[in-house]
């Protein structure tokens, strides 16, 4: 009985539909459903990496603006004159007036989030201080007094937590003041409330998602801001050694508890944070919260700081759980129809199906003159005259079959035909392109500076520049005119040809710039500016370029036009930085920049000097994707300071390559090194003169400007 049953032509339809609707839908449902939970997780795990990613860099411009606001404000005058006195002749003197009215105003710019600015002598005294009361006090022992003395450079502490104000957590930014001669006097402290960093990193929750929750870790790995559980604040995510614990209560940066109540318990975190994971899935229990949950992790720059991001994996995953709900309700819906109607199918088609067979197997047998008789006007009524129709075609086929085969011949003769016509013409279309490339490469690398031009007396050159593609988006060039160097550098946006013709266009216009004196850096980069601008709209192009201009004369050095950071070299192989973002704009992307345009001076003694490069270096990737990276820049040249600007060039030239490896290079390479030598005396000139009148107009005006 059941073999008669699963034997019948309508059983075998029935399962074979079932078979063939629902295990498809059961597999795609089960594709469907790990696709849609890894995009789910890897969307969830890439949105909070974004915000965290962005939390860190809102902090690292937090603290970069303020490290650079004491920057400029340490050089004030009044605060050097009044540091530069004998103590004996400081109360009540004009210089104290002075300092105690530009420390008030300086206060006043935050009054919500700065607390108070302070002036601390060398031996760390408090001696002049907006918040009176700590006027006196020794602050010799604390970080933000002994590490500017000792890198000469401003600094910004950890978060603490106040000892006399209740629930106040502070942080220190502090810079050397120095006098004219470069003389480190004392050191300008500022306090800050620290409350304004917690709440850049609680800012971006409600963007990361539901329930999702920001951390804020310092190197020690306690929290220094936590969205939803202030009450970690300060503890650790582990359990610190009892010395460490002692160290950071004495510094303020944890409470004095007991040591046990100054930590919890996430080993997982503190692994990733260990070995640099970006992504973690683990259970914040500690938090209230024991969900399985997805981390992201960043890290800033100037601090050994981490913010983490993190949100339970339910929630990313939560249109899952519909989605299964809705297909097995679907499945349920579709085998029900397949099986109504596969039973229909089956009744209606077993009998003519069973014709249909029979007149197929007589047809295979040979017959082709086999024609099947049906009237029906149904699916196997359309389904007998196709097989006739196929027959009667098949039997033409073989009937025609040779002919047939010589007209395809002849057509797939004439295809191929065409095919290497067309591949001759794009031969020699692409031997066309080609030439016009090598001519433009070649007229670039005829404009650059040749070695005698780099043969200035005091001065030692190098200058290096290598194309992405055939033809470069950089630029450099080196010319001496009355006594004056003139040091250019720029990148035009991609490369190519189209970049390299704006390139050969901007060397020109400073050539010609240069020939007829024009020294003012204002005009210069702005007829620089509209001449290339009106060229690149009659281009109709959308090309623009950074461009730094540099004069040189007697030791003294000026800095003009928007580009990379300039790296002043001294002679024992310290590097600063110098940002160009605001000493102007990029060339030929609008008609007027003047407004934008500004300088500053440098003094180079012998021995110092000057390296320029382009983007195409710190944004040099390697075949695990890292960037070379300004820092691994600045280390290179430091080390090979005491060698001449060639070697250094050469230096940094190999340590990039090494660093790529096999990768391919994407950008454009180009490097300038400039040294000034420690033998020979150069000459005063007009230009000079001119560069020093601006030095006193800039310095004057930046004291108006700050006060």
């Amino acid at each position: 009985m059941n073999r008669s049953f699963f034997n019948s032509i309508r059983t075998k339809l029935i399962v074979s539909f079932l078979v063939v609707a629902l295990i498809p839908l059961l597999l795609l449902a089960f594709i469907n459903k790990q696709t849609t939970e890894k995009a789910l997780t890897d969307n969830a795990r890439q949105a909070l990496y974004a915000e965290a990613h962005e939390t860190a860099n809102r902090i690292d411009g937090f603290i970069d603006a303020n490290l650079n606001a004491v920057r400029v404000e340490a050089i004030l005058p009044g605060l050097a004159a009044y540091l530069g006195l004998p103590p004996e002749r400081r109360d009540g003197s004009p210089e104290e007036m002075l300092a105690t009215e530009t420390l008030t105003r300086l206060s006043r710019k935050d009054m919500l989030n700065i607390i108070s600015y302070a002036l601390l002598n060398l031996k760390g005294r408090n001696v002049l201080d907006t918040n009176t009361p700590d006027v006196g006090r020794d602050e010799s022992d604390q970080d933000y007094f002994q590490e500017p003395l000792k890198t000469q450079l401003p600094f910004v502490s950890s978060i603490r937590q106040s000892p006399t104000i209740p629930n106040l957590v502070t942080l220190f930014f502090s810079s050397p003041v120095s006098d004219a001669k470069g003389n480190i006097l004392g050191v300008l402290r500022v306090t800050y409330n620290a409350t304004s960093v917690q709440q850049l990193v609680t800012h971006e929750t409600e963007h990361a998602g539901a329930k999702s929750l920001a951390v804020l870790l310092d190197e020690h790995y306690i929290h220094l801001a936590h969205s939803t559980t202030p009450e970690l604040l300060f503890k650790s995510i582990v359990p610190l050694s009892p010395n460490v614990v002692a160290k950071l209560q004495r510094e303020g940066r944890l409470p004095k508890t007991l040591t046990k109540e100054l930590a919890i318990n996430l080993p997982d975190l503190k692994q990733a944070l260990d070995t640099k994971q970006p992504y973690l899935t683990t259970r914040l229990a500690a938090t209230g919260n024991n969900e399985l949950s997805l981390l992201a992790i960043a890290h800033l720059k100037y601090k050994p700081w981490s913010v983490l991001f993190a949100q339970p994996i339910a929630v990313a995953l939560a249109p899952v759980e519909k989605q299964i709900q809705d297909a097995l309700l679907l499945l349920a819906i579709i085998a029900t129809i397949v099986t109504i109607i596969a039973f229909a199918i089956a009744q209606l088609l077993t009998k003519p199906v069973i014709y249909l067979t029979e007149a197929v197997a007589q047809f295979t047998a040979g017959h082709l003159d086999m024609r099947v008789k049906m009237r029906s006007q149904d699916e196997i009524g359309l389904l007998a005259r196709s097989f006739n129709s196929m027959a009667r075609q098949i039997q033409e086929s073989f009937e025609t079959l040779e002919d047939k085969v010589k007209e395809r011949t002849a057509e797939l003769a004439n295809a191929n035909q065409e095919i290497i016509t067309l591949n001759e013409k794009l031969k020699v279309d692409n031997l066309r392109l080609g030439a016009e490339l090598n001519v433009a490469r070649h007229i670039q690398q005829m404009i650059l500076p040749n070695p005698d031009e780099l043969e200035i007396d005091g001065l030692d050159i190098a200058g290096y520049m290598e194309p992405a593609d055939e033809v470069g988006g950089d630029y450099y060039d080196v010319l001496q005119i009355d006594g004056v160097v003139t040091l250019a550098i720029g990148d035009v946006t991609g490369h190519g040809l189209e970049s390299g013709i704006l390139m050969l266009m901007a060397q020109t216009s400073v050539r010609t710039l240069q020939e007829i004196r024009e020294l003012d850096p204002v005009r210069f980069l702005d007829v620089l500016n509209r001449t290339l601008y009106k060229n690149v709209q009659r281009m109709n192009s959308e090309r623009s370029l950074t461009l730094a201009i540099l004069s040189y004369s007697e030791g003294l050095i000026s800095i003009s036009g928007q580009h990379e950071e300039t790296l002043v070299v001294r002679k024992n192989g310290d590097v600063e930085r110098i940002d160009t973002m605001e000493l102007g704009f990029p060339i030929a992307l609008d008609d007027d920049i003047a407004g934008f345009i500004s300088q500053i001076l440098i003094k180079l003694e012998p021995g110092d000097g000057v390296v320029l490069y382009t983007d195409g270096i710190p944004e040099a990737y390697n075949i695990r994707k890292k960037q070379y990276g300004l820092k691994q820049l600045c280390e290179v040249i430091s080390q090979n300071w005491h060698k001449s600007a060639a070697e250094v060039k050469d230096a940094v030239i190999v340590d990039v390559r090494q660093h790529i490896g096999k990768q391919k290079v994407f950008d454009d390479i180009t490097l300038l090194v400039f040294k000034r030598q420690p033998d020979i005396t150069e000459k005063g000139n007009l230009v000079n003169n001119i560069i020093s009148q601006k030095v006193c107009y800039n310095e004057a005006e930046s004291l108006r400007n700050t006060l």
